[in-house]
């Protein structure tokens, strides 16, 4: 498809035939507006979607804010599915994008797609109030400033349908929208005026009264058919009473009744209806002798149609928006003139024969409004903006240039496992497209393989220059604004850990980590559980990954047993992007003669069998029942000996240590006593006969230290669900989940048998290390993101936009 205004919607092997709509329906999850003239027009146009479907094969995605209360079942069965952020990729279809409201809520929250010229971008309009009276509605300058930017965002739709022709010339006054540009539609009358209805409210009012339209807001004037009826002595000895419709709080109501008595009114004249339903609203209105409106502004005025279509005469205020639907100056006054309100008044309630007349003349003036009527005329305009085309190419490649992304990650120096590995994705992703790196802090240089780097904010998720926007998410503080960003405005996301429980319970609290747990396992789960989970990861049940997974498009994981459990648990479609080795080997690791030299540089004797473990110690790594196995393997007369290779991850180490003395292994179980530099971690992998790598908690979790063991060759043990998540060679020995002592002492005894001569594996590990290479990730990574990597000129170093 193509705009008639212009602008392309592609997508690549794209049937022209196929059209995704997306409505914002914040508006209708607003309490503020869902009730209201808005609410009606918006339901009505998205439910009559259908429409289109003759034509059209059409899908709907209902767009709406986590943070607004939820959305009604009734709205939300309207469309065929329902959306939290604005990161929509088109899959092959056109779309178009109808906000339903644009001027209500944060225009950066659709940001993405008004900034998209592939998209046909359709505003309905309502008015522009708050300019007719700054005072009241934008009285502070961040007020005015705000409004501000909400026009120039609503400049950039392609097309607008305004509510009426006065707020259309507004809108061409305004923002100097071409007419070509804007179609008429109108707020419809509820079908519920086209049935009668008996009402208890309506048993309630007296037999004769006037209906007064109001609203709890001063341009809606009550004021003025307060002061005309109480002023009217012809309509106070007629008896005829005044109805106030409008929820107005009890201390409004009783200034307003001052007023009547004030004006001559006598108090048992004077009602206020308070909230109603749609059926007493109708029976109200058809019974009424007239029904006055006297509002200063209006886009649309929803009360002088519904009062048209009860059947009672309607008088209202002289305004633009009046003007359009009574068309007849006898019936209409100015807004600030009692008098010429009351004599209106007067003529209606007292006068058979005008009255009669009146409401024939009106009679047929409401039903342009009807309900499908104007969904009719709205769909048939918006399928007169889209004619057939050949599909483009899609992305940024089309314009001859590589696909950018948007890469926002920790970086180096934040001391993170993340930023380290994202450096090095950085390094082999920016062969294959333009990477602008968006970091906690502004970095000293630009990363190798990036273009720009910059500061994360809020305008890479906003930006029309990328083509797609990747965020990078761990279990700590360091990705937490990522995260937030992610939650409000979408985009891709790689997850590095098969759980977030520590994220979720530290940085969002108890509750939250609650009720992201309930949602994953479809069950309660109380506060405690979750207190249990962080004293004890083997007793965790949920990942926490719940929340990503619905925002994220898509979310890849780097674990195949997570990605697994993700998408069965929670219905969604992760991507397994397998975990890429980040220490790769520039020379053979297993050469023999390289082995020999560094165990004479770790000290390491003659016929000792090595065996490390890598990573922080910490007892989620079974330290325990390793040192058992250790004492066993001795007792078995292995001449064996354990380094554990990296610091302590608790201050609570004296249990190791404890446990080591009495099991009399001070001499051969070794505790790292301080940070291992690179090198002397690298001497650990090229000197050991055997690793060890195992973990308490499951649902997939991943191992950098077992990573490092497999490219570096090196036999290991590891538990069944840590092999399985990263897809282990045959020289990584698997043991059970929850292992005992013995099996991991057989298992390492088995390696002691019959794998010390590493080169035995030189092709395996060269095979699994190709399949587990950052070029080889960068290359999956572009591909399940639907970018073209063809293109392939040097990116140029520039900077972003701030």
């Amino acid at each position: 498809m193509q705009l008639e205004a212009g602008s392309n919607m592609s997508g690549c092997g794209m049937n022209e035939n196929e059209i995704l709509i997306i409505f914002d329906m914040r508006c209708l999850q607003d309490s503020s507006y869902k009730y209201r003239g808005v609410g009606r027009l918006s339901a009505n146009l998205v439910r009559s979607v259908w429409r289109l479907r003759k034509k059209y094969q059409i899908s709907t995605l209902g767009l709406i804010d986590a943070g607004f209360p939820p959305l009604e079942e009734g709205f939300r069965c309207l469309v065929d599915e329902v959306v939290d952020n604005s990161y929509i990729v088109s899959e092959g279809r056109s779309i178009v994008f109808i906000e339903l409201s644009p001027m209500t809520h944060d225009p950066l929250f659709v940001a993405r797609m008004l900034n998209d010229a592939n998209i046909l971008r359709i505003a309905v309009v309502y008015d522009f109030i708050p300019m007719l009276k700054p005072e009241r509605y934008l009285p502070k300058a961040s007020d005015r400033l705000h409004y501000d930017t909400q026009l120039i965002w609503l400049s950039r739709y392609d097309h607008f349908f305004p509510i009426s022709q006065y707020t259309a010339d507004e809108l061409h006054r305004i923002l100097q929208i071409d007419p070509s540009r804007i179609t008429n539609t109108a707020a419809p009358v509820d079908s519920a005026f086209e049935r009668l209805f008996s009402s208890a409210v309506r048993e309630r009012l007296p037999k004769r009264y006037v209906l007064a339209c109001g609203g709890a807001e001063p341009r809606k004037n009550i004021e003025c058919p307060i002061k005309a009826h109480a002023g009217s002595r012809a309509v106070q000895d007629a008896q005829v009473a005044l109805v106030v419709s409008g929820n107005y709080p009890p201390e409004w109501q009783a200034r307003l009744r001052d007023l009547y008595v004030g004006s001559g009114g006598k108090p048992e004249l004077l009602f206020f209806t308070g909230f109603v339903d749609e059926g007493d609203l109708v029976a109200i209105y058809r019974d009424a002798v007239c029904v006055i409106v006297a509002a200063h502004m209006e886009g649309f005025s929803i009360p002088v149609v519904e009062g048209m279509a009860a059947g009672a005469p309607v008088i209202a205020s002289n305004i633009p928006a009046h003007v359009e639907l009574v068309e007849r100056g006898d019936l209409m006054f100015s807004a600030d003139d009692v008098q010429e309100a009351m004599a209106k008044l007067e003529m209606l309630v007292g006068d058979e024969t005008h009255r009669a007349s009146v409401i024939e003349d009106q009679s047929t003036r409401w039903q342009r409004f009807r309900a499908d009527t104007i969904a009719n005329e709205f769909w048939d305009s918006v399928g007169g903006l889209l004619t057939p085309r050949k599909p483009m190419i899609h992305f940024n490649v089309n314009r001859g240039r590589r696909p950018r992304i948007a890469f926002l990650t920790p970086m180096p120096p934040d001391r993170s496992g993340v930023a380290d590995y994202s450096a090095a994705t950085i390094k082999e992703l920016g062969k294959l497209v333009d990477v602008d790196v968006y970091a906690r802090a502004m970095l000293a240089a630009t990363p190798e393989g990036a273009a720009v780097a910059n500061v994360i904010s809020a305008f890479p998720f906003v930006s029309p220059q990328y083509d797609r926007v990747v965020g990078v998410v761990g279990n700590s503080h360091f990705h937490l604004e990522i995260f937030n960003s992610l939650m409000r405005y979408g985009g891709a996301c790689i997850e590095h850990d098969n759980r977030l429980l520590g994220f979720y319970r530290i940085l969002h609290g108890r509750e939250r980590a609650r009720q992201v747990a309930e949602m994953e396992l479809k069950r309660a789960v109380s506060g405690h559980e979750i207190d249990s989970w962080m004293g004890d990861e083997s007793l965790l049940e949920a990942t926490f990954l719940g929340e990503l997974a619905k925002s994220s498009t898509p979310l890849f994981l780097h674990s195949k047993v997570t990605t697994d459990l993700v998408n069965e648990r929670l219905n969604a479609s992760a991507i397994h992007l397998p975990f890429s080795i980040y220490r790769p080997w520039t020379f053979d690791p297993v050469d023999l003669a390289i082995k020999k030299s560094a165990r004479k540089r770790l000290g390491m004797e003659d016929g000792e069998f090595a065996i490390a473990s890598f990573g922080y110690i910490h007892s989620n790594k079974a330290v325990e029942e390793i040192m058992w196995a250790i004492d066993l393997l001795r007792s078995w007369n292995i001449p064996v000996k354990l380094y554990c290779v990296g610091g302590w991850a608790t201050t609570d180490y004296q249990p190791f240590l404890d446990l080591r003395s009495r099991l009399g292994l001070d001499e051969t179980v070794v505790f790292a006593s301080e940070y291992t530099s690179d090198a002397k971690y690298r001497d650990f992998l090229l000197a050991s006969d055997a690793g060890i790598q195992l973990r308490t908690h499951f649902l997939g979790g991943l191992s950098g230290g077992l990573l490092d063991c497999i490219a570096a060759g090196l036999p290991t043990v590891a538990n069944d669900d840590m092999a399985e998540a990263m897809d282990a060679p045959s020289y990584v020995v698997r043991v059970p989940d929850h292992p005992s002592p013995v099996l991991i002492a057989e298992a390492l005894a088995e390696i002691s048998d019959r794998t010390r001569d590493r080169t035995k594996l030189r092709g395996e590990r060269v095979h699994y290390s190709n399949d587990h290479s950052f070029e080889r990730y960068s290359e999956l990574l572009c591909q399940s993101l639907g970018l073209d990597t063809k293109v392939r000129s040097k990116p140029k170093t520039k900077e972003a936009a701030p």
